[in-house]
């Protein structure tokens, strides 16, 4: 796994999975779109109640205990919440209204500092919100006048009574009959008020007044009465839900692709294919809808490989300078379906209509593919002739070259492989044949090493399709009797394990490694590799 933490590693395989992110975003959006269209709507209705002078007004009868006004608001919203709303529930189930207040919801509050009380209901319509705020405003209203209503009453009425016995005691005792008889010549005395009697009844007058006053005085009153027209919408609200969905999506999805990247050991870039497998890259393959073509009914390489596959074919032709060009090559590879069916029936074409004579032999007995990729018949092949049923040139099959007469002008007149040394270059291949029970020890028999023998002194190229070596040992034994081997691997499937395991096995098998062939590149990632991905002047005049 890359271990590094650069900016390029990090926002890398998030570019790479941008279309499927941004659809992950999308579809995410969409459905939230529709979930939340869906739903039941949520409203809010909002009136506010004005305590006045009554706020901070001493009620008879009530017990401050060092209360601010402040502290009394808040006990009247707390009040509104415990007492008022239910008592505003039952009224409406009453009056036969319950659906109205149906998983609504009222709550009072006092701002800071404030002398109002805020009301707020939700409902599912903006009337049922409006129409809930509205009654319980009114309904703590008609509370809280009926109280102090009472209180001021009460507190009048047992001031009256204070002052009608201190007026009583001011009032002369009519002394008995018989003690009036016996001292009629003496007066009685009249009682004269003291001064403190005077004062008392001066105050319980004026404090008479004052609750008289209060009581034509204005208590809480209702401000700004809630409409259904200002009642505002809670949720849902589809678009913002959707365009928050939306960038949840693509963020999740970026996340998703980045850890995956992370745990995700598959060799993706040039750099790293060449890092971990033993040998450098002789050329990069473009990714491609069909890599083999049909042209007048001969199969060809797709224009977009021939100059890649022409690099290759010119890197094995010059080798190196302490060994001879290769004859027998091995095409292997880490995993399979990395594509070394397809570049072998690619090189052979190039190398046929560079003039050579090839050979393919298919040593996949197990999944053959030449059959199809060269559009032969693989009823007899390898296995029928190992065994000894067919002769091999019973057995193989030739692959023919377009003819110069069925090319269009175009192709004749550019130097395209397949006209080039027309008629000189053949290409004959042994399939895999039928069915077999024991396909390692089948290709482990001395006739297998005496077929390759003859073959490579009489082709000038044998390329043998084998399958990975990690996936079953058919092809260890004919690492002996080759040349060298070709590895291949696949940008974006070839996993970084299977290629470290690979490079251990043919460690051990001591052949040659001739090179490695990357397969389905990026373009972009073959120019920064320093590879041209184009066909040169080919791929202009194909229309490319």
């Amino acid at each position: 796994m890359n271990e590094t933490t650069d900016a390029t590693a990090i926002f890398a395989p998030i570019w790479r999975r941008k279309w499927l992110i941004l659809a992950v975003g999308v579809i995410v959006g969409v459905a939230s779109y529709f979930y939340y269209k869906n739903k039941q709507h949520i409203y809010q209705g909002s009136t506010q109640v004005y305590l006045g002078a009554s706020a901070e007004e001493q009620l008879p009868g009530e017990k401050s205990a060092g209360k601010s006004a402040t502290a009394t608001i808040a006990s009247q919203a707390t009040i509104i919440n415990a007492i008022v709303v239910e008592q505003v529930h039952k009224r409406f189930v009453a009056d036969h209204k319950a659906a109205l207040v149906k998983g609504a919801s009222v709550k009072a509050k006092v701002p800071e500092k404030s002398q109002f009380i805020v009301i707020s209901a939700e409902a599912h319509t903006a009337r049922a919100a409006a129409l809930l705020a509205n009654a319980t405003a009114r309904a703590y209203i008609a509370r809280q006048t009926a109280t102090r209503q009472a209180l001021i009453e009460k507190s009048i009425a047992i001031d009256r009574r204070q002052l009608r016995r201190i007026e009583l005691a001011s009032v002369p005792k009519v002394a008995p009959k018989a003690a009036t008889q016996s001292k009629s010549a003496t007066p009685a005395p009249t009682p004269t008020p003291t001064a403190s009697s005077i004062l008392q009844e001066a105050s319980l007058s004026s404090q008479i007044n004052k609750l008289e006053a209060s009581l034509t005085l204005p208590g809480a009153q209702q401000i700004k009465p809630a409409t259904g027209a200002t009642a505002t919408l809670l949720s849902p609200k589809p678009r913002q839900n959707a365009i928050f969905g939306f960038v949840i999506g693509l963020v999740l999805a970026a996340i998703a692709a980045y850890m995956l990247s992370r745990f995700d050991r598959r060799l993706r870039s040039l750099a790293g294919i060449e890092a971990a497998l033993p040998s450098p890259i002789l050329t990069a393959l473009p990714q491609v809808r069909r890599p083999i073509v049909r042209r007048d009914a001969q199969p060809t390489p797709s224009r977009f490989l021939v100059e890649p596959v022409r690099r290759l074919h010119t890197a094995l032709q010059l080798g190196g300078t302490e060994r001879a060009t290769p004859r027998v090559i091995l095409f292997l590879s880490p995993d399979a379906g990395d594509g070394k069916s397809t570049l072998a029936a690619e090189l052979a074409l190039i190398k046929r209509d560079a003039g050579q004579r090839v050979a393919i032999v298919e040593a996949n007995l197990r999944r053959p593919a030449q059959a199809r990729l060269l559009d032969l018949n693989g009823a007899s092949g390898l296995a029928d002739v190992l065994e000894g049923r067919v002769s091999l040139e019973q057995a193989m099959q030739r692959v023919h070259p377009t003819q110069p007469s069925q090319l269009s002008t175009a192709e004749q007149a550019a130097p395209v492989a397949t006209a080039v040394a027309l008629g000189t270059g053949s290409l004959l291949v042994l399939t895999g044949g039928g069915p077999v029970a024991n396909p390692p020890a089948l290709l482990a028999s001395p006739a297998m090493a005496e077929l390759l023998g003859s073959l490579g002194a009489e082709f000038d190229s044998v390329l043998i399709d084998a399958p990975s070596p990690l996936e079953v040992s058919d092809v260890l034994p004919l690492l002996q009797h080759v040349d060298g081997v070709l590895v291949v691997a696949r940008a974006g499937q070839t996993r970084e394990l299977s290629a470290d395991r690979f490079v251990q096995l043919l460690g051990q098998s001591n052949v040659p490694v001739l090179g490695t062939v990357a397969n389905c590149v990026p373009r972009k990632e073959i120019e920064r590799y320093g590879l041209s991905p184009s066909n040169g002047r080919v791929g202009k005049l194909m229309g490319r």
